[in-house]
């Protein structure tokens, strides 16, 4: 990844989306804008005034000259939208990424799956049209462009706190930073960014039985609304779970599962575990996307509060998908560093974290433990 002044290619909304644009709107200008540049996406913050390199009206390029004035451009404008990445080698202009969404903020662009063949300046509109034409599945359906090739664990990070957190506020903190870190690959996912979820839960421990499976199962509860009436109860069943202590934890789910009055029966019955009841909790929980600028990785950083008796703390930082070749080993390997990340991130805000090898299962524990009273 690298930082960049890069000429951003501006215009009318309606090329973007290869809408037919009235004759006013054919036009676009080119402005030295400093972006983030990665392999397969690119960010740039587009407000601001930059400096100008051409305009083009249909098939006429009009360089600017050395002593035009700076315009200002934003992120969102209907008539000004940022377009497009582009460079200028040997005359002919090269399209290296096309604008896929674009928030108050900031703007993100995607390399085109279906490349451009370098063409001359005057060509820039009609080449923009077809270059959106072609590659209008990705650049307008914000999720088609992905592939799952890894399935790797999460990573948590346990999170000691003498005071209450507001992981909603922890979030947006980690959002800030993320933008402010501009040396760093990893960027904030535009669009949805932040998440906020609170919902209640069920834990149960295993009981002992013949199988010798051993951990925990898990209900988190929710309901299907239509307008004010609630249609039926549902939850997200899972498990985590091991044969001995030398086997690894392993974590099954079952979502959107209709229960009745009784919600751990209808969790043992579904993963036919014999199961006690050991606390009802609250999950609140803000997590974002984070999206590596160099290989395409998606991850999402989640920061937790369980609220049981004692409120536990933690974050979780997992694969989600890529733009990339999915490479196991490299996913790995991204997961780790921003894990570090979020480390550092963490103790700066002057809090005591440390990785957490347990887990989700740890994470149980804690709440088991801190629903003892003594």
């Amino acid at each position: 990844m690298r930082d960049a002044t890069s000429m951003i290619v501006f215009g009318n909304w309606r090329l973007r989306h290869a809408e037919p644009s009235p004759e006013a709107a054919r036009r676009l200008r080119v402005q030295r804008v400093a972006a983030r540049l990665g392999a397969r996406a690119a960010q740039a913050d587009c407000r601001g005034v930059h400096a100008l390199v051409a305009h083009c009206v249909d098939a006429t390029w009009q360089p600017a000259p050395d002593a035009a004035p700076a315009v200002p451009s934003h992120n969102v404008d209907p008539d000004w939208v940022p377009l497009a990445h582009v460079d200028i080698d040997g005359g002919l202009v090269h399209i290296r990424h096309l604008v896929d969404r674009a928030d108050r903020h900031v703007a993100h662009f995607i390399a085109p799956p279906m490349p451009v063949p370098p063409f001359a300046p005057p060509q820039l509109y009609e080449q923009l049209w077809q270059a959106f034409q072609a590659n209008h599945l990705q650049t307008s359906n914000y999720e088609c462009y992905y592939a799952v090739h890894a399935a790797p664990e999460e990573l948590h990070v346990a999170i000691e706190a003498t005071a209450p957190l507001d992981v909603l506020a922890l979030g947006d903190a980690w959002l800030d930073a993320l933008d402010a870190d501009t040396p760093s690959h990893f960027v904030a996912q535009i669009g949805d960014e932040l998440q906020h979820g609170s919902h209640d839960n069920v834990l149960c421990r295993v009981l002992p039985h013949l199988e010798g499976r051993r951990g925990w199962a898990n209900a988190a509860l929710f309901s299907r609304k239509r307008r004010a009436t609630v249609l039926e109860p549902l939850a997200e069943f899972s498990a985590v779970l091991r044969g001995d202590d030398s086997a690894p934890w392993t974590e099954q789910r079952l979502p959107d599962q209709p229960y009745g009055a009784a919600v751990e029966v209808d969790l043992a019955q579904h993963f036919d575990l014999p199961l006690r009841p050991v606390v009802r909790w609250r999950h609140t929980r803000a997590s974002s996307g984070c999206e590596s600028l160099e290989t395409g990785n998606l991850f999402s950083v989640g920061f937790s509060c369980a609220q049981a008796e004692t409120p536990v703390f933690y974050c979780s930082i997992g694969y989600l998908r890529t733009r990339g070749d999915g490479n196991a080993a490299l996913v790995a390997q991204e997961q780790a560093a921003l894990r570090d990340k979020v480390l550092q991130f963490l103790r700066r805000q002057g809090l005591d974290a440390r990785p957490d090898p347990g887990g989700i299962a740890h994470f149980y524990d804690r709440i088991a433990q801190g629903s003892t009273r003594p």
